[in-house]
């Protein structure tokens, strides 16, 4: 048996990130004078308090485990030409290279049987997203009347790009299933199929023949935030599950403009026009997400029109994509 004093131990602990209210013993005269004990064996070192043991540090051939409690939370692997740090889902590996040069690289974790796995359930809202964009009218098709005919988009050229920068899960119980919310910022560009542009004409939106013109889009951006229920199977590691997820998507409008590019006697011409056209300032709709790991596909339903009602043709957004995940 040897000891250590109360001072290694609060440096140890802050170390570790050891709860301080749980693991400090009360400040007495008492215990300042006696020593922490340590236990030692051939091939673990535990350190206790008052009967509870508090870090253990184990040595199995080349690897290292030092658990607070049962909890396996630094793992440390020495092999002749590199080292290898695991902490949680994550593994630091640090390659020796010729010379003086080394290779640091982070990755996941992909073997299930290193320690217990965190019961802390983490969603796929985060991320970058990039898809097509197009409206369905109240029959749900494509189609446009020909008094909307201005409308009909360009579905190639037509594209929507989300940068999803905040979230935030709620488990329930387990890693593989609850609730996600969060932060995100989408961009949608609809390119008319049309020599047209846009305009508001007695407080509703028409659509305004143009010549020469090789480009004519619309621009809306808006700050969304989620409710979404996902599940993840099966696994233990994140990285390797399929999850699914869906539920509800609202939309906060920032901004919107149309573009036109143009040719004339004075050569190629830009003009941008910056407005509300009628567009609805908040929209709600359906979100449903499906994939593996980093990857996934989305796709988003808007039951609000992009119109205000009576000011513009009735017709729901909707996009189609790919997402990259955090």
């Amino acid at each position: 048996m040897t000891a250590i004093n109360a001072q290694e131990l609060d440096s140890l602990k802050a170390i570790m990130g050891v709860d301080q209210e749980e693991t400090i013993m009360e400040s007495t005269d008492e215990n300042e004078s006696n020593p922490v004990p340590v236990e030692e064996n051939q091939d673990e070192v535990k350190v206790i308090v008052r009967d509870k043991e508090i870090v253990r540090v184990i040595e199995s051939g080349d690897s290292t485990v030092v658990k607070l409690g049962n909890k396996g939370i630094v793992r440390v692997i020495e092999q002749p030409d590199s080292t290898r740090i695991r902490v949680g889902d994550k593994e630091i590996s640090i390659v020796e290279r010729y010379g003086d040069n080394a290779e640091i690289r982070i990755d996941d974790i992909d073997d299930d049987n290193h320690w217990p796995k965190s019961k802390k359930f983490r969603g796929h809202w985060a991320g970058f997203e990039w898809g097509i964009n197009n409206f369905l009218d109240n029959e749900m098709t494509l189609s446009r009347e020909e008094s909307n005919g201005f409308m009909d988009l360009n579905s190639g050229r037509s594209w929507v790009i989300n940068l999803n920068f905040a979230q935030y899960s709620l488990g329930f119980g387990t890693s593989h299933a609850g609730l996600v919310t969060g932060l995100g910022l989408e961009y949608n560009n609809y390119f008319f199929d049309g020599n047209n542009t846009i305009i508001e004409e007695n407080d509703y939106v028409v659509g305004v023949d143009t010549t020469g013109v090789s480009k004519s889009k619309l621009t809306t951006s808006y700050l969304r935030i989620p409710l979404i229920f996902e599940v993840q199977f099966p696994g233990t590691v994140r990285a390797k599950r399929v999850f699914i997820s869906g539920g509800i998507v609202a939309g906060l409008k920032m901004g919107s403009h149309t573009k036109i590019v143009y040719k004339n006697d004075e050569g190629r011409n830009r003009d941008k026009n910056n407005d509300d056209f009628n567009i609805n300032p908040f929209r709600y709709g359906l979100t449903f997400r499906a994939g593996f790991g980093a990857i996934c596909v989305f796709g988003d339903y808007y039951f609000t029109p992009l119109y205000v009602a009576d000011k513009g043709p009735e017709l729901h957004p909707f996009s189609l994509g790919l997402s990259l995940v955090f």
